[in-house]
C-alpha cells in the first residue's frame, strides 16, 4: 500500500517548498520600492520646507537689521540732543573752549618756531654768500608780528628772494586804494559773472554748487564753486582760531596740476605788506620745473546784517596792479616762472546762535584746460574740511 504522505524529497514537495519561498522574495522588492518613494518623497518635503525657512530667515534678519539701523538713528538724535543740552551747562563749555585755544597756542607757537627756523637759515645764507640784501628780503612771518625791514622800504618798490633759490622779482607796493578796489570788486564779479547753475551734492557733509566753465578776458578756463554747510563753533571762537591757522593750511588758490605741472617742494608764503592786523598782501610760490606764483591780498573783516546776525568774511585775492605789471614787463619773461592773474577765495560764517555758524567758502581759479579746471573741485574742498576740524574739534564726540 502506498501511503498519502510524501516523503520530503519528492518532486512535488520540492516545488511547493520553492513556491512558498519565493513569494515572500517578491513582495519584499515591492516593500523596498514603496519605502525608497516615500523616503524621497519625505526628502523633497524636507528640503521644500528648509527653503521656506531659510527664505524667512533671510527676511526676518533683514527686518531685524532695519529695525537695528532706526534705533541707531534714534540712538544717535538722542545723543545729539543730550549734547546740546550738555554743551549749554557753564563748566564744560568753558572746557571745551580750553580745549579749543590750546590746540590753537599750539599751532600758533609751531608756526613762530618755523617762521624763525627759516628766516635765520636764510639770513645766514645771503651773509655767507656776501650779499647785502638781507634788509631787502621778506621773512615769511605769521599777521601780527612787526615788520620786517624790506615792508618799511619806500614807495619805489624792492626786490623779493626766495629760501630756496627760487627766482627773485621787483615788487612796487600797492596803495590803499586799490588793495581796497581789489577786494570790492570780489563779490561784484563772481556774483554777477558766475552765478551757480547746479548743485553737485555733499562731499564729506559739505554742500557743493558748481557755476559752469567760462573763460576769462585772457582765454582761460575760469572754474568757480561753493562749499557750505554749519558748523558747531561760537562765531567769536571761530576768529579766534581761523587768523591763526599756519599758513602751511591756508587754501592754495592754484594747483600745478591745474595748469599741468608738478609740484617739486613746498609751497612759499611771503607777506608782503601789512595794512593792519587784518589787511596784507602776500606772494605765494610754488616750486616745480616752472613756478607757479601770485600776489595775494587777503583781509578778514566783521560786519553785522540788518537782521543783527554779526558775519565773520576771510577774502583772499590774486591781484595785480599796473606798476607790478610793468614790472614783468620790463624784467622779461622766463621760462621758469608762470605769473596767475586770476583766482581768490571768499568764506563767509553767519552767526546762527551762540553755539553754531553757517560757513560758505567760495573759491575760484583759471586752469590750462576744462579738464584741468574740473579736476579744481576736488583740491577745493580740502580747505573747508581742515577748517572746520579746526574750529570743532568736538563735534566728532556728538556723533
Amino acid at each position: 500500500m502506498v501511503s498519502d504522505t510524501l516523503s520530503p524529497t519528492s518532486p512535488v514537495s520540492v516545488l511547493k517548498i520553492n513556491s512558498v519561498t519565493e513569494a515572500p522574495t517578491t513582495f519584499q522588492f515591492w516593500e523596498l520600492a514603496m519605502r525608497e518613494e516615500s523616503r524621497r518623497d519625505q526628502q523633497r518635503r524636507r528640503m521644500v520646507m528648509w527653503r521656506k525657512q531659510k527664505k524667512e530667515k533671510v527676511a526676518d534678519m533683514n527686518q531685524e537689521r532695519l529695525r537695528l539701523e532706526k534705533e541707531l538713528q534714534l540712538r544717535l538724535v538722542e545723543a545729539r540732543t543730550k549734547y546740546d543740552f550738555v554743551a549749554t551747562q557753564p563748566g564744560l563749555n568753558a572746557f571745551r573752549h580750553a580745549i579749543i585755544q590750546c590746540a590753537a597756542l599750539k599751532s600758533e607757537n609751531l608756526e613762530l618756531q618755523q617762521a624763525i627756523e627759516r628766516y635765520t637759515k636764510f639770513q645766514s645764507c645771503v651773509q655767507r654768500e656776501g650779499h647785502n640784501a638781507a634788509p631787502h628780503v621778506i621773512s615769511d612771518v605769521i599777521p601780527g608780528l612787526e615788520k620786517t625791514p624790506a615792508q618799511d622800504h619806500g614807495k619805489g618798490g624792492w626786490r623779493v628772494f626766495f629760501p630756496s633759490g627760487e627766482p627773485s622779482f621787483y615788487f612796487s607796493p600797492f596803495s590803499k586804494r586799490e588793495f581796497h578796489d581789489a577786494l570790492h570788486s570780489v563779490d561784484v564779479e563772481y556774483a554777477e559773472h558766475h552765478p551757480f547753475s547746479a548743485t553737485v551734492g555733499k562731499i564729506l557733509g559739505w554742500t557743493v554748487h558748481y557755476a559752469p566753465l567760462a573763460r576769462n578776458k585772457e582765454s582761460a578756463f575760469v572754474a568757480h564753486a561753493q562749499f557750505s554747510r554749519r558748523v558747531r563753533c561760537p562765531l567769536d571762537q571761530s576768529e579766534k582760531i581761523i587768523p591763526r591757522i599756519d599758513k602751511k593750511l591756508w587754501p592754495v588758490l592754484v594747483t600745478p596740476r591745474s595748469w599741468g605741472r608738478v609740484q617739486t617742494g613746498d609751497v612759499c608764503c611771503q607777506v608782503l605788506q601789512s595794512f593792519d592786523e587784518n589787511s596784507h598782501v602776500m606772494v605765494v610760490n610754488i616750486p616745480g620745473e616752472v613756478n607757479l606764483r601770485y600776489v595775494v591780498l587777503a583781509q578778514h573783516t566783521r560786519e553785522r546784517r540788518l537782521d543783527g546776525k554779526r558775519v565773520d568774511k576771510y577774502i583772499m585775492t590774486i591781484a595785480d596792479s599796473p606798476s607790478n605789471s610793468r614790472n614783468r614787463v620790463a624784467e622779461g619773461p622766463r621760462a621758469d616762472v608762470h605769473w596767475v592773474l586770476t583766482g581768490g577765495m571768499c568764506m563767509s560764517a553767519v552767526e546762527v546762535d551762540a553755539f553754531s555758524i553757517d560757513v560758505v567758502v567760495d573759491q575760484w581759479a583759471e586752469g590750462l584746460s576744462e579738464r584741468h579746471g574740473r579736476e579744481l573741485y576736488v583740491d577745493w574742498i580740502r580747505f573747508p574740511v581742515r577748517m572746520e576740524q579746526f574750529v570743532s574739534p568736538v563735534r566728532l564726540l556728538s556723533r
